[in-house]
């Protein structure tokens, strides 16, 4: 019957001249009232790729609640275990006969949404540290015609580990003969402070002297004290600013090409329904995004989309904050212990929306009180406005300071301006600490007024132009207004020829230049210029110089310049490093009067209980240990060196939690030396050091030849089994390569026809040779094979099986 009911189906379809797409189930299955198919599911054009059951039920189609949830549906769309998918509102359900499908049209929105993020959430590497010390040192030697021989040694001193990095730094400096010092000679401290970070909840905090954290209308001030506050610079794979979010529907399986400023960011294949691209790249500015929507028949959808990104934003519902409280540090850098007054700093920042951005900042005394708030505001991609308001009281003084400016980049187009206004009353920490002590009567103010304004323009095979204004009013009433013009543009390779212009409004006088700059190959260049002062003198200057080869070497420069008042300018330099040292000799000056100084610089590391020499460590720094001299070390894939006679080899200049691959040559390695790891990434801490250890081994492996009592190869692809290690086979000619030997090593054989026998490899000097072959060693196998020694022995087994 149900033969003739099909054949009865395609004579109707012969006869009628429908399609198999038009036609419900075969007649012979339709009169059944609840008949049920497996069918694959299909919505929006997307093959799920599942088999459901479907049920035909008088023309209608029932699909199990679950199915309809799995392909995307929500739940509250439906309702019920069986739900008639022809009886919902906005859902045409057809019957693919031809491909035994149920093909679904829903709307998009529906559909789960999907994310792009093209690996934008960036892998974090905790920074490492290990215990050392390290000082940093530069000695200074000069001698000048009219001031005599004058010496200075500078220094910073750093005890670095798990809890924290212990730095202080200062310089000691003499004058010699009788000449008069233009500064005092002695020791001159300068900072010393713990300082502590906290990566998980990118907090930082600082004992000792620091300087507090300011925002754009406020200030900072050295303080002897504590301080903590937010530091994402801890976090290199955290985005703090907003970046724009594109959206769209896709309403069958589609291709999304994302292009930015011209140039195409990601391409992903779209399922149906909403889709988000957050994979914007970090750009900064205004811009242009293109979403290029082809769907599978090649149609296109484009759609341009303007945006603006900007730095000092903060994303929604993250914040930004600093508090500093302490002693204010009165004459740094004259006086070593020299704290005056107790004062306290605070800062806050939160993102409120992607556009919007608050700020708050608060410091007080003993006299002295401030408060104020701000706000950063994107105005859609027309760029950032910013404002702010604060208030202060020193003594019976109150006062007012007003800020509000405006910033727009873009690729070809930068204007920005920014302005600040305060009452002649108004005073911070910065002011207040300038009147203590003996500084009681200091005419020192804050300026009344000041407005900046600049702009430049990519002028593309023309150049760049900028151009910027300034005009203050200081606090005495004193105002200077200064202009400066500039231009620019590379001339052929990589010459370069500048132009610049400033005038002070005051004096109506111009000054200016013109330069020229030609390198030579991959270190030299020359450079000509050109100027005129503001009193109307001129001077031509001829300058050329090698640079410093990034593995160090040999580099100087050279200078001359006639000057139509005075003498003739002359400067020249001497500057040689190596892995362990720089120093550098010159000289400057004119025919009156001319200064030779040298200089020598670098540092020491006490780490791994041995010292080190290098060149001054600014930051981080890593010390690859190997154990074996002569081993290459390389830092993000380039050549830094190779080891030295006791295998140590000091990566210095390394910045501080910067996320960097390391690894060692294992070519340099005898063929009876193995290396079990090679390659690492890692980053390291703020001012901080790690020990990176590459262990190299002397190769514990050999071939061992096995034989049976008859004196024949075991059988290729015998299974060797050895206590604790992988499993391993025998090759040809009852060859088998063995690792991790050891003095004394059990061996179990096991055949491929279930055999099993054993034998022992006894080295007589208890050191195995690498590379070396031993054997033959007899196994006794038994003459039939035995289903009992199939699996391997548990006991010799433990590792794992290749």
């Amino acid at each position: 019957m149900v033969i003739t009911g099909i054949l009865g189906c395609l004579s109707a379809v012969s006869s009628y001249g429908e399609t198999w797409d038009t036609l419900p189930p075969p007649a012979a299955v339709s009169s059944v009232k609840n008949q049920q198919y497996m069918l694959g599911l299909v919505v929006n054009e997307f093959d799920q790729g599942a088999i459901v059951p479907v049920v035909f039920r008088n023309g209608h189609y029932l699909l199990r609640a679950a199915d309809l949830q799995s392909a995307g549906i929500p739940s509250s769309k439906i309702s019920g275990e069986l739900v008639d998918i022809t009886s919902l509102p906005q859902v045409k359900a057809k019957y693919d006969s031809a491909g035994q499908r149920m093909v679904l049209t829903v709307p998009s929105e529906w559909l789960p949404a999907q994310n792009f993020s093209g690996g934008r959430e960036a892998i974090r590497f905790p920074g490492r540290t290990s215990r050392g010390v390290l000082l940093n040192y530069d000695l200074y030697a000069s001698r000048a015609d009219n001031r005599g021989t004058r010496y200075s040694a500078w220094n910073e001193f750093r005890l670095f580990g798990d809890s924290g990095q212990f730095i202080s730094n200062g310089v000691w400096q003499q004058q010699l003969g009788n000449e008069p010092s233009y500064q005092d000679d002695g020791y001159i401290r300068y900072d010393t402070y713990w300082t502590y970070q906290n990566e998980d909840d990118v907090l930082s905090w600082r004992l000792g002297d620091l300087v507090t954290d300011s925002l754009g209308w406020s200030s900072s001030v050295r303080l002897g004290g504590i301080q903590f506050g937010r530091d994402f610079s801890l976090r290199p794979d955290l985005v703090t600013y907003p970046l724009p979010v594109f959206a769209g529907q896709a309403a069958v399986p589609s291709t999304v090409d994302l292009f930015v400023n011209g140039y195409r960011n990601s391409s992903n294949s779209v399922q149906p329904g909403p889709y988000s691209l957050n994979n914007m790249p970090f750009v900064n500015g205004a811009g242009n995004a293109v979403i290029v929507t082809t769907d599978a028949v090649g149609r296109q959808v484009t759609t341009t989309l303007p945006f603006y990104v900007s730095s000092d934003l903060l994303k929604p519902g993250l914040s930004d904050y600093s508090f500093a409280a302490g002693s204010i540090r009165q004459n740094y850098g004259i006086n070593n212990f020299d704290y005056g007054p107790a004062a306290a700093s605070g800062s806050l920042r939160y993102g409120v929306t992607d556009w919007l951005t608050l700020e708050t900042h608060a410091e007080g005394a003993e006299s002295l009180a401030l408060g104020g708030g701000g706000a950063q505001m994107r105005i859609g991609s027309l760029g950032v406005i910013n404002g702010s308001l604060a208030q202060s009281r020193m003594y019976a003084d109150t006062g007012t300071q007003y800020g509000w400016g405006y910033q727009y980049n873009q690729r070809w187009f930068t204007v920005g301006t920014q302005h600040t206004l305060r009452t002649s009353t108004y005073a911070d920490l910065g002011l207040y600490g300038s009147r203590q002590g003996n500084n009681r009567n200091s005419r020192y103010t804050l300026s009344r007024r000041s407005a900046q304004y600049n702009a430049s323009v990519n002028l593309d095979r023309f150049g760049s132009l900028g151009a910027a204004f300034i005009d203050i009013t200081g606090g005495l009433g004193d105002r200077t207004r200064l202009w400066n013009l500039s231009w620019s543009k590379n001339i052929w390779g990589s010459s370069s020829l500048y132009v610049s212009a400033s005038r002070d409004q005051q004096q109506g006088d111009w000054a200016g230049a013109i330069s020229v700059i030609i390198p030579f190959g991959k270190h030299y260049s020359t450079s000509l210029s050109t100027e005129r002062n503001q009193q109307g003198g001129t001077a031509q200057r001829a300058w050329v110089s090698r640079s410093m080869p990034s593995d160090g070497g040999l580099a100087w420069d050279a200078s001359w310049a006639h000057q139509s008042v005075g003498s003739d300018y002359r400067q020249g330099s001497l500057n040689w490093r190596n892995r362990k040292i720089d120093t550098s000799v010159g000289f400057y000056g004119d025919s009156d009067n001319t200064t030779q100084w040298a200089d020598l610089s670098g540092s020491l590391l006490l780490m791994d209980g041995a010292v080190f020499a290098a060149n001054q460590v600014n930051d981080a720094f890593v010390l690859v240990k190997t154990g074996y001299p002569d081993v290459t070390v390389r830092y993000e894939n380039q050549s830094m060196g190779k080891t030295d006679s006791k295998g140590y080899l000091l990566v210095p200049g390394i910045s501080s939690y910067y996320p960097a691959k390391y690894g060692i040559d294992t070519l340099d390695l005898p063929a009876d030396m193995i290396a079990p790891e090679v390659e690492k990434r890692f980053a390291v801490k703020r001012q901080s050091g790690y020990l990176l250890d590459f262990p190299i081994e002397p190769l514990r492996a050999a071939s061992v030849i096995l034989h049976d009592q008859q004196g024949q190869p075991l059988p290729v692809s015998t299974q060797i089994y050895r206590r604790g290690q992988a499993t391993e086979y025998v090759g040809w000619d009852g060859l088998s390569w063995m690792e991790n030997l050891t003095a004394d090593n059990q061996i179990v054989a096991v055949t491929p026809d279930g055999r099993r026998c054993e034998t022992r490899l006894v080295i007589a000097d208890g050191q195995p040779k690498g590379l070396s072959t031993y054997g033959p060693l007899t196994c006794n196998l038994p003459s039939l094979p035995g289903a009992s020694a199939t699996a391997a022995p548990s006991d010799l087994s433990s590792g794992n099986r290749r």
